[in-house]
């Protein structure tokens, strides 16, 4: 789980970078992130909250929330009313930074290695990267879309595990006998326990 966390705390973006190619907007909020890590004023347990603090903050402008929210909600996106799109898409958000922030955050000197770029379309990119050390090898991909002239994160796989396809089994299974309320309610729930 460790190493998971480390994998998304990789995932956050540093504010105004995602102009540019998708490879160079990931690779400066992995420097972003690793900054913050290392950074010795921050360092120690006393130091942690505020490191996850920082972190946490960027994680708003790192993901595309409502490409995230429509691709994890699949079928069931056209259902949702307009203002239940915008009530979803930040308790999801939230919902992920509890889940894979708050566990746990820990830098062991782990290299990012960046290996392709793909792009996909005009909007569409995917960059392939892995995160090593002497006891790991992990492979990331992050899907990509660009609106206007920035680039943003809709998914992420880690060793071909797809956050939005694990939430749109989730959430499939919520909705199939119920109501997008209730799906909202249940996020509510969750991210205030």
């Amino acid at each position: 789980m460790k190493i998971l966390l480390f994998i998304l705390v990789l995932l956050l973006p540093a504010p105004a970078l995602s102009q540019g190619n998708p490879t160079s907007y990931i690779r400066a909020n992995v420097d972003a992130v690793v900054a913050i890590l290392t950074d010795p004023e921050l360092a120690g347990e006393e130091n942690r909250g505020e490191q996850l603090r920082r972190i946490e903050a960027m994680v708003d402008n790192f993901f595309d929330a409502e490409e995230l929210s429509k691709r994890a909600l699949g079928q069931y996106w056209k259902i949702f009313t307009e203002e239940q799109k915008q009530e979803f898409q930040p308790l999801f958000l939230k919902l992920i930074k509890q889940v894979y922030l708050k566990k746990s955050i820990n830098y062991n000197d782990e290299v990012v290695h960046y290996n392709q770029e793909i792009i996909k379309s005009d909007t569409l990119a995917e960059v392939y990267t892995t995160v090593t050390s002497p006891t790991l090898n992990v492979p990331i991909i992050y899907s990509m879309i660009r609106k206007d002239v920035s680039w943003k994160v809709y998914d992420v796989s880690v060793e071909n595990v797809s956050l939005v396809k694990n939430y749109r089994s989730q959430f499939r299974s919520i909705l199939q006998n119920n109501s997008p309320d209730h799906l909202i309610a249940t996020l509510r729930d969750k991210t205030n326990e």
